[in-house]
């Protein structure tokens, strides 16, 4: 096994970096959208506050930094999308907070990197999901900072482990190609449909017992980009797209469909709950772990909107929340 490669995968697991970021834990978000024409977002206090930048498809996302309360997060996160809607209603644009491109249209990729162009061309060989992931989907991806010893362990199954019931609570993406479906998680099979050995959707990275080694040898199975960086091994990392990727400090929850705006708060809360209330941490894994193994199965059923699992789940969120309030 690669020395640098396992240095960088054990560099992605550390916990928080602080005593006080490890107790409490910040919350942050990333939230991707369908502008209809490009935003010129040019005041400096918006860049810095929400940090925009587009995605190979022409996505617009939005990253605001980490807060230390979910309520703050929040009202952060409605700053930037009001200003964003500002901003398109005078641009006379149109905006879609959904996880797949509703209308029909030609998508270039945008982002004409050696990355991008590489990754399109990887993708190619497994079949025509890589292009619309990289042109036409949008997510809502939740950040949490990661506990150590157990606590991260327990973060890091509950956060994969609830990928599939908190994709079909919250699927968001009825449309494929610009064309409307029955079928509400077109976002999640268009993930399912890219090429597993990057993304995961089957399981392949996941082991109760030891998330690290699983992490260590999905990342050196997945090919490397045949570009120079890719013989780094800490950006070979970030050429890998796992429903839960682990950050150096943080996870990131990225298997969320981008949600309807008056949803972001409800499913912000949600993920902070699971992932930093320990009661919620362990009756998740009490009610999930049993399915450990079974991912290709659960991600179809969720990208049907279909999960056996969502209700209870759900339930346990919400009993920790009233104990909070």
């Amino acid at each position: 096994m690669d020395d640098r490669l396992a240095a960088a995968v054990h560099r992605l697991f550390a916990p928080a970096d602080s005593p006080a970021r490890q107790r409490r834990g910040r919350i942050g978000a990333e939230l991707e959208m369908f502008v209809s024409r490009p935003l010129a977002l040019a005041d400096p206090a918006f860049r810095d506050l929400a940090r925009p930048t587009l995605e190979p498809g022409g996505q617009l996302e939005l990253s605001p930094g980490p807060q230390a309360s979910m309520g703050a997060l929040v009202e952060v996160v409605e700053r930037c999308l009001a200003r964003v809607h500002d901003e398109a209603d005078g641009a006379g644009a149109s905006i879609d907070l959904c996880g797949t491109r509703p209308t029909r249209v030609r998508v270039p990729l945008r982002l004409r990197t050696p990355r991008y162009l590489a990754m399109q061309d990887l993708f190619d060989r497994v079949g025509p999901d890589g292009r619309r992931m990289m042109r036409s989907t949008a997510s809502l991806q939740v950040c949490v900072d990661l506990l150590p010893g157990v606590g991260g362990t327990e973060q890091w199954l509950v956060a994969n482990l609830a990928g599939p019931p908190l994709a079909a609570a919250f699927a968001n993406s009825p449309h494929l190609d610009g064309r409307l479906t029955t079928r509400p998680g077109n976002r999640t099979a268009i993930w399912c449909g890219v090429d597993l050995s990057r993304t995961g959707y089957d399981g392949r990275h996941l082991d109760a017992d030891d998330p690290v080694r699983a992490y260590l040898a999905f990342a050196a199975r997945a090919a490397r980009l045949p570009i120079p960086e890719a013989a780094d091994a800490a950006y070979h990392l970030t050429t890998l797209f796992p429903p839960v990727r682990p950050r150096g400090g943080y996870l990131e929850v990225r298997y969320l469909d981008a949600q309807p705006r008056h949803r972001i708060g409800e499913v912000i809360g949600i993920v902070a709950t699971l992932l930093q209330d320990s009661t919620a941490r362990r009756e998740a894994l009490e009610l999930l772990r049993p399915r450990l193994g079974d991912e290709p199965r659960l991600w179809a059923e969720a990208a049907e909107g279909r999960s056996a699992d969502a209700a209870d789940l759900l339930a346990i969120v919400a009993r920790r929340q009233a104990v909070a309030a």
